[in-house]
């Protein structure tokens, strides 16, 4: 090749690559969310199948701007930083995105069904101190990236009150009270609230008991929050519940344990106080008979922390033989912990019922 050739290659090569044909730019991320759902597997989109109560999905969004959202309530998120977005399962009324003005009430979702999409970079500025709102997020966390997707698996779960003439489907809004009427997408689905393969058994409700008159009114009223059972506990109208584990009685005085399993939640709004209260005892003493159990060693603790305290003094004897105790008396310990507990227990304490 001459040094005309070589010349004139070059020219060309310079021309293109000025014209950006040589070397192409890369694509703009998708600015626009949109919203995908698939069955468990991930890659199979759910179109016309039929949900069940337990069923897993996975939903995928794009276009999901990181750095929007930034108005809302003050906790957990703090003012000015990304508030994200809620991925949730749920049964909407016909009227539902806050951008227009629809209250909450309208949107009707398990906690355990909502997934929170929200950047890396945002999840660490919240506060872990005095209160630690990192962990209330991450509960619910599903990672948003730099290009604004995101991937979120839902087991889906019946909400416990629905809306008039709701729409099951899987429903994104943003987050903890922030409005972008961009975000507020819907895909509708084919639900059917009959048991399925993977819907769990129902807990027997070996032992029963509502801790006080105050207890789940103030909870689910005043606090926003919710109670929930996993493990062998449950809750039935405000009633906790609990599955028989195993019972130690001594056969000639009655004296001894019966032990449930289970874990009981107590959470408010956004989980800012929770409590647990997990794998009951009943235990015939000598000096009396006791309820005790696993409970939170804070109020913001949840079930990441239990150490076993005495709840309750039951005005009931041992006596060998007995297989069942309905509505027995209980009395509040003054050392109950944690002290949220304590004070949710004030009023007229309920009656406990339990069998071995």
């Amino acid at each position: 090749m001459n040094a005309l050739m070589m010349r004139g290659l070059a020219v060309a090569c310079t021309a293109l690559a000025g014209a950006g044909i040589v070397q192409a730019a890369p694509a703009a991320a998708d600015t626009t969310p949109s919203i995908e759902v698939f069955a468990a597997d991930g890659t199979t989109p759910l179109g016309a199948a039929v949900l069940h109560p337990g069923d897993r999905i996975v939903v995928r969004g794009h276009g999901f701007d990181p750095a929007s959202n930034t108005s809302g309530l003050p906790v957990p998120v703090p003012p000015g930083v990304p508030h994200g977005t809620f991925v949730t399962f749920g049964a909407f009324a016909p009227h539902w995105k806050p951008s227009e003005g629809a209250p909450a009430a309208t949107r009707a979702a398990d906690r355990s069904a909502v997934a929170w999409a929200l950047s890396d970079s945002a999840l660490r500025r919240v506060p872990q101190a005095p209160l630690d709102l990192q962990r209330t997020v991450r509960k619910q966390w599903v990672p948003l990236d730099d290009d604004g997707n995101f991937t979120a698996t839902l087991t889906v779960k019946q909400p416990t009150t629905v809306p008039a003439d709701a729409a099951f489907g899987v429903y994104t809004y943003a987050a903890a009270d922030a409005v972008n009427a961009a975000q507020e997408l819907s895909v509708p689905v084919h639900y059917d609230p009959t048991p399925g393969p993977d819907t769990p058994r129902p807990p027997a409700a070996d032992l029963r008991w509502a801790v006080s008159n105050n207890f789940a009114p103030t909870v689910t009223g005043p606090l926003q929050g919710t109670l929930s059972g996993s493990g062998g506990a449950g809750v039935d109208n405000g009633t906790l519940t609990f599955e028989l584990d195993r019972a130690d009685l001594d056969p000639t005085s009655g004296l001894g344990t019966i032990r449930y399993r289970g874990t009981a939640v107590a959470a408010t709004r956004f989980h800012l106080g929770e409590i647990a209260l997990a794998d009951p005892w009943i235990e015939f003493t000598p000096t009396g008979t006791w309820l005790s159990a696993e409970t939170s060693t804070s109020d913001t603790i949840g079930a990441d922390s239990l150490q076993r305290v005495r709840l309750a003094r039951l005005d009931t004897e041992p006596t060998a033989g007995q297989q069942d105790w309905t509505d027995i008396p209980t009395h509040i310990e003054n050392s109950t912990q944690p002290a949220s507990l304590r004070l949710l227990a004030l009023g007229p304490t309920a009656p406990i019922t339990f069998h071995r």
